[in-house]
């Protein structure tokens, strides 16, 4: 048995011995042991009342609780006091590495309340999104960050696409900004902005070089396929004449899709629209992409099965949708053998819709899979230059789902 309790059971038999050696003296003996059991019980009571006071360190542990069954209880206590003061300096110590870590971050990290007042940030919270370093916690973010774009993007709520913008204090320098939502009991923002300046102006750089060449070549290009024609009509009466005009006007008509689709690629990159309200058609617009795709020179020999159901639109660009759905019918056609049966298919409830082009063909081996909206990804290199395709049509739809 634990010693203390052992003792704590020795005075409570002595004090019964005491009390009751005195009833018997007395004649009281019920009364004389019901007294002893009170005294004891109110001397625990009077040590329980003054826990608080010893664990709130407001008074000093007396005579009282240095021996028995209080001294291993102060014990105990000390112990877990201890503890939990360790605890709290490893905790204190973590997390002021963390907070000197993120402190040091090239990328802007600031922390906000559910209503916008901000709780933390780092220095370079400062340099990107122009909040001072020193006196701001607990100020509305809107108050220290002026710029409508982003207050627009924060008061919509809708945080899964990061959001490219100028940085407020230097309008030069381009930041895309993440944020993140911590759940709990009172949910927390975490504002992440990072610098991509040099990505950024290097992309536009490209994007205007690639426009720019595209529409150099666009009128040398026009003069080349109308000499083209008039040599054919020259040389009408020879074969090989003949053969060679139509093999250069085949590669100038790929030169024109392929700035074409450069053109269009550039636009969609460069002049991204805001998200239209108006509700497109698309069923029209599927049969009346099915139509141009029977006039193609390939597809002839395709069997197309439209399973369109009416009735149902999506938000969005028209001219931009027609391009994303156009392309991948006309993949479906370049890309499979003759009488392959390509099924356009269009089905849409108030749960969502799903497009799909499906074909009887032997499918893309799952290695291409992941590369397929890179420009000019060719699966096949050689029966893709056959079949007249420019490399940049799953690039086209990409960008437009983007």
């Amino acid at each position: 048995m634990h010693s203390t309790l052992l003792k704590e059971i020795l005075l409570l038999a002595g004090i019964a011995i005491v009390c009751g050696v005195a009833g018997i003296l007395t004649g009281w003996l019920l009364q004389s042991l019901l007294l002893g059991l009170l005294l004891y019980t109110a001397w625990h009571l009077y040590r329980i009342a003054g826990l608080p006071d010893i664990i709130a360190k407001r008074r000093q542990a007396g005579a009282g609780y240095t021996s028995g069954l209080w001294s291993d209880v102060i014990r105990a206590l000390n112990s877990r006091e201890k503890e939990t003061r360790l605890h709290t300096h490893e905790l204190l110590e973590s997390l002021d590495l963390y907070r000197s870590t993120v402190a040091i971050l090239p990328d802007a990290v600031a922390i906000l309340q559910a209503d916008g007042r901000l709780v933390w940030s780092n220095i370079a919270a400062e340099t990107l999104l122009g909040i001072p370093s020193h006196g701001t916690a607990g100020k509305f973010f809107s108050s220290l960050v002026n710029d409508p774009t982003l207050e627009e993007y924060l008061s919509a709520g809708e945080y899964s696409r990061p959001l490219t913008l100028s940085a407020p204090k230097n309008r030069s320098m381009i930041i895309r900004l993440h944020i993140l939502t911590i759940e709990r009991e009172n949910s927390l923002n975490v504002i992440v902005a990072q610098d991509i300046s040099q990505q950024y102006y290097l992309d536009v750089s490209q994007r205007d070089f690639i426009a720019n060449i595209s529409h150099e070549l666009r009128t040398p290009l026009t003069v080349i396929t109308g000499l083209l024609e008039q040599i054919e009509a020259e040389v009408s009466g020879s074969e090989l004449g003949k053969r060679m005009t139509g093999i250069m006007q085949i590669q100038a008509l790929r030169m024109r899709d392929l700035i074409a689709d450069l053109l269009a690629l550039t636009e969609l990159e460069t002049d991204r629209q805001p998200d239209s309200h108006e509700t497109v058609p698309v069923p029209d617009i599927l049969e009346t992409i099915i139509d141009e795709a029977r006039t193609i020179g390939t597809s002839s020999s395709h069997v197309l099965i439209p399973d369109i159901q009416p009735g149902f639109g999506l938000h969005g660009n028209a001219t931009e949708l027609h391009t994303a759905f156009s392309n991948l019918v006309v993949n479906a056609i370049r890309h499979t053998l003759d009488r392959t049966e390509i099924t356009v298919q269009w089905r849409a409830d108030e749960t969502g819709a799903r497009f799909s082009v499906s074909d009887s063909g032997d499918g893309i081996p799952a290695r291409h899979i992941p590369r397929l909206t890179e420009r000019f990804y060719r699966t096949d290199k050689s029966r893709s230059r056959d079949t007249g395709g420019t490399g940049l049509g799953l690039s086209i739809v990409k960008q437009v789902l983007d």
